[in-house]
């Protein structure tokens, strides 16, 4: 039998770091390493204000691997990664607004992007927007 304190421990253990950072499934590619790579980097702000926690998912459109990869904004709705690069078809998930999707285009080196969403209404969805700055 699970006491009450040991279970909220362990969940609180492993909420930390979708707390306290960004997070990607393992094999996203962060631990990439060298200058040829692309550093994907940017905030999603909905009216001027961030958005935490929103998934961001990046799907190669071309070379061997055509596994999507999931990456999530921080509390202050900051992201970053680092990818090979090339195209993505890119689309977010934010908690009750809009979502964003596009393609982008990722060089060696930094790639930085402002994603902007919209609220969700019950009449209309309207697209976000992908800015690369």
């Amino acid at each position: 039998m699970i006491r009450p304190r040991r279970l909220l421990a362990s969940t609180i253990l492993m909420a930390l770091p979708l707390l306290f950072g960004g997070c990607h499934r393992p094999d996203a590619g962060a631990v990439l390493s060298g200058e040829s790579n692309a550093n994907f980097q940017g905030r999603i702000l909905w009216n001027g204000k961030p958005v935490g926690k929103a998934v961001l998912f990046l799907r190669p459109l071309s070379g061997s691997s055509r596994r999507e990869i999931e990456l999530m904004t921080r509390i202050d709705g900051r992201f970053e990664t680092a990818l090979p690069p090339g195209r993505y078809a890119l689309r977010s998930s934010p908690t009750t607004m809009c979502p964003v999707r596009g393609t982008i285009t990722l060089s060696p080196g930094v790639n930085r992007y402002r994603l902007v969403v919209h609220a969700l209404s019950f009449l209309t969805c309207k697209p976000g927007e992908i800015r690369r700055l």
